[in-house]
């Protein structure tokens, strides 16, 4: 059974790092994508899993919901020259046809980022940090070492979209293809 991750409120980002480099990427309000892009060069994705799922217990507790019913969970990894970068996590509960994010659905190998800083309808939460999580599959093995995270939950019209990004080796040197093998 995996332990409830720490997720710590926006102030306390100091608790789990001081790194000038990886606070700025953990408090990045803009599109993660586009950084990547500006650090890493061209971006992938590459879906893990896609579709109706359990969320994680802390997903269900996040986002108020019963520790049993299904929501659409989205898996992705984010490659930058093939090197898995970040692992996108996104659960929207109360899944159907008339959710405003059935957009979503459609996404395919496309970052969900470039659906939300495209919409102008949208709220979102403060971040939440964690340093202590025991990922689940394919993650845990990518992030051996503590892995740092941050999650937000985004809102259009009532509807909320919960999500979670894992940073793996963003802190390496830039353009350094040799930091970890490939996943």
């Amino acid at each position: 059974m995996q332990n409830r991750p720490t997720w710590l409120p926006e102030p306390a980002l100091p608790d789990l790092t001081t790194d000038p480099h990886q606070t700025s990427w953990l408090r990045e309000r803009g599109s993660l994508t586009a950084r990547l892009r500006d650090t890493w060069g061209a971006v992938s994705v590459e879906v893990i899993h896609e579709g109706p799922d359990t969320p994680l217990p802390h997903e269900a507790d996040r986002l108020g919901m019963p520790a049993s019913e299904t929501a659409w969970v989205r898996c992705v990894w984010l490659r930058c020259h093939g090197q898995a970068r970040v692992h996108a996590r996104t659960v929207i509960p109360r899944w159907g046809p008339r959710n405003p994010w059935v957009q979503v659905q459609q996404l395919g190998r496309q970052p969900l980022g470039e659906l939300l800083f495209r919409a102008t309808d949208l709220q979102r939460s403060a971040f939440e940090w964690c340093g202590d999580a025991d990922w689940p599959s394919p993650l845990a093995e990518a992030a051996r070492t503590a892995a740092l995270a941050r999650r937000c939950v985004f809102h259009r019209d009532g509807a909320p979209l919960l999500l979670t990004e894992v940073f793996l080796d963003l802190f390496a040197t830039p353009h350094d293809d040799t930091a970890l093998p490939d996943l």
